[in-house]
């Protein structure tokens, strides 16, 4: 699995920052440990270079969001963004859709928008929403695009013809485990029954998942791997409605998209979960791991957001600013515990190092594969 491995280390590098939700402020927080919307003592006390783009926290008692009338660490002025407007890459009902919306919400609910948010859905493929982010609203305010592994490997095999990374990285935020799903009337009960028919006539057993060369297309070429299949022989369908899809066409004998995408469907009676991509089940989630049914298989998802191309510094530092609250709000906390996804903050420009980084892992697997 040599090709796949190198791609399942950058995202296990990437779970080496994940958490779960942070425990509730119960105590005060003094400056040297910092960080915003945590308790504090002394008001005016000032922690510096505590906050996300290395500038101060102030202890205040907050007159807005999740933590009002409670002494916390803030930023000195409240970074209320302007004319916000959510870009995301994909489907509002997607993954993506659903983390726009989510990171939409918290913004509104800490007060740190000046309007009702706005969600724009540049749905696939990944050259799209590139277009319009980094050349339509290049040097506009206001505008957070949604971004995460699909897009950024989507990039290139949509040949889009500029990169996540030619924005302005602000923050990656989000993490989350892959699943497997059949319609509930699906004969297979198990992975292990799925994973039979697999082997007995892999280009025969049609698969929907998001775009080429997103986390979805990798679950299924890593599982392909794993049986010791060629990868050229999955039978693939990239559809921005995965869950409707395999719900509307008998053809698909399973599903692959972001655990998050499914526990409506799976509520409702209509999807069956076989099993998820972490190294551990989720929590709360009875539902296997492949690894767990000796299919070596984990991988990690995530998401975050970046500004357009000639964003100003001060742009930048306002909107990590407010992502940091957003990182901190009980909204978001409430977003990731319901999607059984996980804390993976990284801001700023280690933010963007890394996704530089990532981008030359996956350019340089997609030529191997022959997706380029």
């Amino acid at each position: 699995m040599k090709k796949f491995t190198i791609v399942a280390t950058a995202l296990a590098l990437a779970a080496s920052s994940m958490s779960l939700a942070p425990a509730a402020n119960a105590a005060a927080v003094p400056a040297a440990k910092a960080s915003v919307l945590k308790e504090c003592s002394k008001l005016g006390e000032v922690a510096k270079k505590k906050g996300a783009d290395g500038s101060d926290l102030f202890c205040i008692k907050a007159t807005k969001g999740g933590m009002k009338g409670k002494q916390v660490w803030q930023y000195k002025k409240l970074p209320v963004i302007k004319n916000l407007d959510v870009i995301v890459p994909n489907s509002l009902t997607s993954g993506f859709g659903g983390f726009g919306k989510a990171i939409a919400d918290a913004l509104k609910a800490e007060g740190l928008t000046d309007a009702e948010p706005v969600l724009t859905s540049k749905p696939t493929p990944y050259s799209n929403s590139l277009k319009y982010v980094n050349e339509e609203m290049a040097g506009k305010a206001g505008k957070l695009a949604v971004t995460g592994f699909a897009q950024v490997g989507g990039a290139f095999t949509a040949k889009a013809g500029s990169l996540v990374s030619d924005g302005t990285p602000v923050a990656r935020m989000y993490a989350e485990y892959s699943a497997i799903a059949v319609k509930a009337d699906s004969k297979y009960k198990t992975i292990e029954e799925l994973v039979a028919d697999i082997k007995k006539d892999p280009k025969s057993m049609a698969i929907v998942g998001n775009a080429v060369g997103g986390v979805d297309y990798f679950v299924a070429a890593q599982l392909y791997e794993a049986l010791g299949l060629t990868v050229k022989d999955m039978n693939y369908t990239a559809n921005s409605t995965v869950a409707a899809s395999i719900l509307s066409d008998a053809k698909y004998a399973f599903a692959v998209s972001g655990y998050g995408d499914f526990p409506s469907y799976v509520q409702a009676g209509t999807l069956r979960l076989l099993a998820v991509t972490g190294p551990t089940p989720i929590k709360g989630v009875n539902v296997p791991t492949l690894v767990s049914k000796k299919i070596d298989v984990v991988v990690q998802n995530w998401r975050g957001i970046v500004l357009p191309p000639k964003t100003s510094p001060a742009g930048r530092a306002l909107v990590i600013r407010a992502l940091d609250i957003v990182n901190a709000s009980q909204s978001f906390a409430t977003y990731l515990e319901t999607q059984k996804a996980f804390y993976n903050w990284l801001p700023g420009t280690a933010f963007d190092n890394w996704l530089k980084g990532e981008e030359k892992k996956i350019r340089r697997l997609y030529a191997e594969i022959g997706l380029l």
